[in-house]
């Protein structure tokens, strides 16, 4: 049986997929700041706001992710080998589908700006558990995963979680500076979530790639030597 995979393809899709999602939502910001009679192609494509195309294409994309690492973890576990930290990914990714479509990283961060007063760079709470809980994630994965892979696959998980990572966490907070200061420009604003959110579709479009590779060059292969 022939399994054909071609992570290079659908990763130029992604791209594509993408600069169309923050050339619409652009187009739409412009329309938004000059002539607020055309809305619906702001509130069709707003990068920031959910329960539209970009969201769906985000929580569908981190979904599909979530799917290969099951499949991974499937694959593992069936042929004897450890799968537990592909399963926990797997997981992982799940819930991060979920608050993509959602939202609940700002309910989170609600309930920590009702009871804290925090200003600046962390005026946005839901960022200080959330970054917590990646430190400990990203310290136990650095040293007990990223170590089996090949390098080429390391280092794609490497760049692939920096810029999902630099892009959810490092530009918001960077937006949330902005939002809070006493020269808050909306223009400014609208700049930072639309980085925040194209550096977040970029980084998970590169893990799809990277996770396809790996199918590809060690499950495939691994396949047809039995078969």
């Amino acid at each position: 049986m022939n399994i054909l995979i071609r992570p290079k393809k659908i990763l130029g899709v992604l791209l594509i997929i993408i600069l169309f999602l923050e050339i619409a939502n652009s187009i739409g910001l412009v329309f938004y700041f000059n002539d607020n009679t055309i809305n619906w192609l702001f509130n069709l494509f707003n990068i920031r706001t959910e329960g539209n195309i970009p969201a769906y294409y985000s929580s569908t994309t981190i979904l599909f992710a979530s799917f290969l690492l099951g499949f991974i973890s499937l694959f593992r576990k069936i042929n004897g080998l450890s799968y537990s930290l592909w399963l926990i990914l797997s997981i992982i990714f799940f819930y991060l589908s979920i608050d993509e479509a959602v939202q609940l990283h700002e309910r989170v961060g609600v309930i920590i700006d009702n009871n804290f007063n925090l200003k600046g760079y962390l005026s946005w709470g839901w960022v200080i558990p959330y970054g917590v809980l990646f430190i400990i994630f990203a310290t136990v994965y650095y040293f007990r995963f990223l170590p089996q892979l090949s390098k080429k696959i390391f280092w794609l998980f490497i760049i692939s979680g920096a810029i999902y990572v630099f892009g959810a966490i490092g530009v918001e907070m960077l937006g949330a500076k902005n939002y809070h200061s006493d020269d808050f420009s909306e223009v400014t604003h609208a700049i930072c979530y639309s980085i925040e959110e194209g550096l977040e579709m970029i980084g998970i479009a590169l893990f799809i790639y990277t996770l396809l590779l790996y199918i590809k060059e060690e499950i495939i292969i691994t396949v047809k030597k039995i078969a």
